[in-house]
């Protein structure tokens, strides 16, 4: 409401805004590097940098369902993950009278994440036991171990999944871009600062945030399984 007061409220922490913004840059490299970077240097080797890029996606996601259980309030998915008669709710709710804002994901934000953290970690596991031949003969570090088949169909669902990845993307910044313009609430600004502006007269609720350095020890321990993946395979 135009004129109410309002005030700042930590609502995301640190480690979830640089998981955040790191994985978004990521996935821009990652899809870039087989799209875009042929085209404009085919001298680089692009596939190398695709699957970097990959393994780097695999440890945050890794680090990322950990902190969903260990990590501060807001980034839990005890907090953000509620039932489908919730999302419903939410949704019949959208355009009704102004309700207060949410503290952190929605209901429906909330599936939205952990279908994109699955989404991708579908395309990521694939990419492990796929096979290039466009850009060179590749192999993901796993393929050793799998059947000419499974590797095949690896491949397959590799390259048609994405494709779903980019509509759930589309879908996630369409979202934010209408609580942006019609809504009038800013999601985006939130996630660089970790403020969210809320009603003055609103009740606090009581956000617990985990220490840094248990984050920054889930994602040293997440890189090290990614590394142990990789080794394994030879890659």
């Amino acid at each position: 409401m135009a004129g109410e007061s309002r005030s700042k409220l930590r609502v995301w922490d640190l480690p979830t805004r640089l998981f955040h913004w790191t994985l978004v840059l990521l996935v821009v490299v990652q899809v870039g590097s087989v799209e875009w970077g042929p085209d404009w240097n085919k001298e680089f080797n692009w596939l190398t940098l695709h699957f970097w890029c990959g393994y780097a996606i695999l440890a945050l996601l890794l680090y990322r369902i950990a902190w969903g259980f260990v990590g501060s309030t807001t980034a839990r998915f005890g907090h953000f993950v509620k039932g489908p008669g919730a999302g419903i709710a939410y949704l019949r709710g959208l355009f009704g009278r102004k309700a207060e804002p949410e503290i952190g994901h929605n209901p429906v934000g909330g599936w939205m994440v952990v279908a994109l953290i699955l989404g991708l970690l579908v395309q990521i596991v694939t990419g492990l036991f796929a096979t290039d031949t466009d850009m060179g003969y590749y192999a993901g570090p796993l393929t050793k171990f799998a059947s000419d088949s499974f590797s095949s169909g690896a491949t397959k669902i590799h390259k048609i999944w994405i494709n779903l990845l980019y509509v759930m993307v589309a879908l996630h910044v369409s979202a934010s871009l209408f609580y942006l313009v019609v809504k009038r609430e800013n999601l985006i600004g939130p996630m660089f600062s970790g403020d969210k502006l809320v009603p003055s007269g609103m009740a606090r609720p009581g956000l617990r945030f985990t220490s840094a350095r248990l984050a920054a020890s889930l994602l040293v321990a997440a890189a090290c399984v990614v590394y142990l993946i990789v080794r394994v395979g030879g890659g």
